[in-house]
């Protein structure tokens, strides 16, 4: 890929930077010609809502509005000083000692210039006038110079006295205020978030877009004068060598790091297409920046706007194409980027250009269910739709063919924005799968795209959406952004370049009424990327059991056959989401915690962490009632033979389901299946534990209790604490798992979670239980595992009396192995489930041997099973009332059987009141049903 990119940027190489003949201007702005100017300006004097955005860009201006030319390009400085990422990435308060991790020191280069703020005390650094001792040493060419800098400067103002104690307190020079081995980097962080990204690149954006929203030629000439001192200094900038992050050396960048400077560098391309127009003839412009420039000997003279234009894009754009390893981001960010800049410089000339790397960007950023493989669910997985619906947006603005052109050539762009429809459960919670989210926090907001009601000049993703919808017909993608604009009409597409609002009102409307406010979404399994979602029920009594199946990759974590579980309201088997690497980066143990096998529900071997490959779905059954899934994935373990978990969401009522958890490891000499849940107490039954220090679990954890042998069928209960307060008043939400695992030793202890995102140092310890097996040593194995659990989540009163573990046998009466399960479910309302599951893979061929032709016979229940996985529900007078049968052929059970012409991979049928429904599966394929010896089909 990288050989691709350098390619492509061979004969950009080329330029040097050197004033020569001026190359010839493009005549208008690409992605803002004037003709779309015309018309959001034309919005802007005949609607009050659209006035009302122009009012907002105005208003957004009006800091820069106020200071002279001079004082704008001065605001711009050079590179001379260390630019930090943080000020102390996990540090605190040198006044309060309060904890202030990474971006939580507060900027504002208007309010308070060269200093940060203290979010506790509110306090502000450094102590001394640094603005005084960078002017004093600003050079010939207006470059801040540390060697000619007046050092006697360097006090504490407040206390000028040198015998004052605190005459050096909260001192910084550039380079840092330093306390011991401690060292807070105030103007290292403020030039970034302060004078970069809100006094120079905030004042080029704002005023672009006051200019492009009013026309008024006072807020391009500005832009135009903040623009060209950037170009002055930019190509001068390496974050890499020039930067610190996390107390470190960083990778690279300009004047921000790489992923911000990739982004950066597309803002100031996309201001300068905005202000293009305002900048045609402001011949004031051309003479104070060439008087500028003959006062500090810039090489550029500056005397004609031809020469400011070749400023700017040679020294911005053309030097970003030429150096694409310093805006090297996110899949598809670079690329994009790119893109944007090849059509602000040369559209529509390169318009075949422009098109083809755009195909190539949706080809690459869609080939993973929709997706670019990239995890982080909620967060890093987001970038590529968010980003390239805002490109996608910008494009179809200027060409109204366009999107429905590009999805006839790329119709995963519809998987694209399916994908966080397919994953979002209940429109509350996300699988929390890679660097992403807060531990068991909602997210209540659809994260395929950004909504905002003030877009501005941006594409507003209402319209974008809609646009989507007319070519898929999906009417999800309507529900989707009523549901972004707080479900309600008004102000649809809050777009300033809308031609006709109520129009557009109206359509959605005629939607909503055809198909409903919520988006029809059943179980998914996303089998690239590598996810699987079993739901039940809807809103409020929504279920969803998810299995993450994969392990590692960009912004993974070790975290395979991981389940999770939301019910009642709640995340009940949360992913403890993004990495706290506010406690000394992603390198430090915290961080390195949340990323580990352990910290997560699955199945630890050897006390090692899993290898970065994918499983594979080698079952997926999706009825009314019964839904489960079986994923094979030994190559997560070198030493594994089996590594393959079974989940099934079983539904009890309207309101409530259980899960049936199997869990089958070959290989190895120690097997810890780790499980934990929500905040809240557990209790136990058919424990008795005592303390014990033989379980270090990859750090983490504490308070380790065992019993080494616990009761069959022994029962760990949470009783949920709610503390974000998401369910109703009155509620007891609790979780019970009853385990039958055979030979296994029971620990009870406590993982430590991190409760803030980067802003706090709240942390919590939940209680979590770890079902071990051990053999003494390597030379006795392989271990086989099989690790048997039923969750039920329940609100005050179980529904479920008794559980029991069966045994399973051939039809000559030999037993089969503890890897082939059969469980009694008994239900407080007199029905029972019963649950029967194969071990079809049986890597050591432990005899007998499964068959898909010969039977699984349970004895006590009169089962005869040929098939894979069955589930069967008996009502409350013992008879069948409904068969789930999974990869077989036929199921019977006492005086009620179903026969099918073949194998198949699901059926589900009802037999209540003697009548068949079939609730999935294909009818078709039923040979013969009996229902208490009377054959009714």
């Amino acid at each position: 890929m990288w050989r691709l990119i350098l390619a492509m940027f061979i004969p950009l190489t080329l330029f040097n930077g050197a004033v020569g003949s001026v190359q010839a201007a493009k005549m208008d702005g690409a992605l803002y010609p004037t003709r779309l100017l015309r018309q959001a300006r034309e919005n802007a004097d005949k609607y009050p809502w659209a006035a009302e955005i122009r009012n907002r860009l105005v208003t957004a201006a009006e800091p820069w509005m106020k200071l002279s030319d001079d004082e704008l390009w001065s605001l711009m400085f050079g590179n001379t000083i260390k630019r930090a990422w943080q000020v102390w990435s996990n540090g605190y308060c040198p006044a309060c000692k309060k904890g202030v991790p990474m971006y939580n020191w507060i900027q504002d280069p208007f309010e308070h210039p060269w200093k940060v703020r203290c979010p506790h005390c509110k306090e502000l650094f450094p102590k001394n006038d640094f603005y005084k001792f960078y002017l004093s040493g600003l050079d010939e060419h207006g470059i801040f110079d540390p060697k000619r800098a007046d050092r006697s400067l360097l006090f504490n103002t407040d206390h000028p006295d040198p015998n004052d104690p605190l005459h050096k307190f909260g001192v910084d020079d550039g380079e840092g205020y330093v306390e011991g081995d401690k060292r807070w980097r105030f103007i290292g962080a403020y030039l970034i978030y302060g004078q970069w990204k809100k006094a120079v690149l905030a004042g080029i954006t704002n005023l672009a877009a006051a200019y492009a929203i009013t026309g008024d030629k006072r807020y391009s000439h500005k832009a135009g004068v903040l623009l060209d001192r950037v170009a002055d200094l930019y190509p001068t900038f390496d974050f890499g060598k020039e930067g610190v992050m996390y107390e470190g050396d960083p990778l690279t960048g300009y004047v921000s790091t790489w992923h911000d400077a990739c982004w950066e560098a597309r803002e100031l391309a996309i201001a300068y297409d905005r202000v293009f127009e305002g900048l045609q003839d402001d011949e004031e412009l051309v003479a104070f920046l060439s008087d500028k420039a003959k006062r500090y000997g810039l090489d550029n003279p500056k005397s004609s706007m031809a020469h400011i234009r070749q400023n700017i894009e040679d020294r911005i754009f053309r030097d970003t194409l030429a150096n694409p390893s310093k805006i090297h981001s996110n899949y598809p960010e670079t690329d994009l980027t790119v893109t944007i800049i090849k059509t602000v410089l040369d559209w529509p000339e390169n318009r075949e250009e422009v098109l083809r790397l755009l195909g190539g960007i949706v080809e690459k950023a869609t080939a993973v269910d929709g997706l670019t493989g990239e995890k982080g669910l909620t967060g890093y997985s987001s970038i590529s739709p968010i980003s390239l619906g805002v490109t996608l947006g910008q494009y179809s603005r200027v060409d109204d063919g366009f999107l429905r052109e590009m999805l006839k050539q790329h119709p995963r762009i519809y998987d694209c924005y399916r994908f966080h429809i397919d994953t979002w459960c209940f429109g509350e919670y996300y699988p929390l799968s890679g660097d992403c989210g807060s531990f068991a926090r909602k997210t209540a907001v659809y994260k395929g795209l950004t909504f905002t009601k003030s877009p501005g000049l941006n594409p507003s993703m209402f319209t974008f959406l809609w646009q989507i919808y007319e070519v898929t017909k999906d009417p999800a993608f309507v529900q989707i952004l009523y549901k972004a604009n707080e479900r309600r009409l008004d102000g649809l597409p809050n777009d300033i370049f809308c031609e006709n609002p109520v129009a557009f009102q109206e359509r959605v409307k005629a939607v909503l009424k055809r198909y409903g406010e919520e988006p029809s979404v059943g179980s998914v399994n996303k089998q690239e990327w590598h996810i699987a979602i079993l739901r039940s029920g809807r809103r409020e009594n929504g279920r969803a059991l998810w299995l993450d199946y994969d392990s590692g990759g960009a912004h993974g974590h070790m975290d395979g056959l991981n389940l999770g579980l939301f019910a009642k309201g709640l995340d009940l088997m949360p992913d403890f989401g993004y990495p706290p690497v506010h406690y000394g980066g992603w390198g430090s143990a915290k961080s390195r915690w949340y990323a580990m096998t352990a910290a997560h529900n699955t199945v630890v071997v050897d006390d090692t962490e899993q290898r970065k490959v994918a499983g594979k779905t080698t079952l997926w059954a999706i009825g009314k009632e019964f839904q489960a899934i079986r994923v094979s994935a030994p190559a997560m373990y070198k030493q594994c033979k089996q590594y393959e978990r079974t989940a099934a969401l079983v539904n009890i009522s309207n309101r409530d389901s259980y899960v049936i958890d199997i869990f089958r490891v070959v290989g190895g000499a120690d097997h810890a299946k780790i499980q934990h849940s929500h905040f809240g107490n557990i209790t136990t039954s058919g424990l008795s534990l005592v303390e014990s220090s033989d379980a270090d679990i990859r750090s983490e954890m504490r308070a380790f209790r065992i019993d080494l042998s616990p009761s069959n069928g022994w029962i760990v209960e949470w009783k949920i604490d709610d503390r974000y307060g998401y369910t109703k008043a009155g509620s007891d939400i609790r979780m019970r798992c009853t385990d039958f695992t055979s030979g296994a030793a029971v620990y009870i202890a406590e993982k430590w979670v991190s409760l803030g995102q980067f802003n706090s140092y709240d942390e919590a310890w939940i209680p979590c239980v770890i079902t071990r097996r051990r053999l003494e040593s390597y030379e006795c194995g392989p271990l086989a595992s099989t690790f048997v659990t039923v969750i039920e989540p329940y609100n005050r009163r179980s529904a479920i009396k008794d559980i029991r573990r069966l045994s399973l046998e051939t039809p000559g009466g030999t037993p089969y192995s503890d890897s082939y399960v059969a469980l009694e479910v008994a239900f407080k309302d007199g029905r029972s489930d019963l649950f029967v599951t194969a071990d079809v893979e049986n890597p050591l061929h432990i005899r007998p041997v499964y068959e898909p032709r010969n039977a699984l016979m349970q004895k006590e229940s009169g089962l005869q099973l040929a098939g894979e996985m069955c589930c069967i529900r008996r009502d409350v007078n013992g008879n069948i009332s409904r068969i789930a049968l999974c990869r077989g052929r036929s199921v019977k059970i006492g005086k009620t059987s179903l026969e099918l012409k073949g194998f198949v991979d699901f059926i589900e049928i009802s037999l209540e009141d003697m009548r068949v429904k079939v609730l999935a599966g294909p009818e078709n394929m039923i040979k013969t049903i009996e229902a208490n010896g009377v054959r009714i089909s």
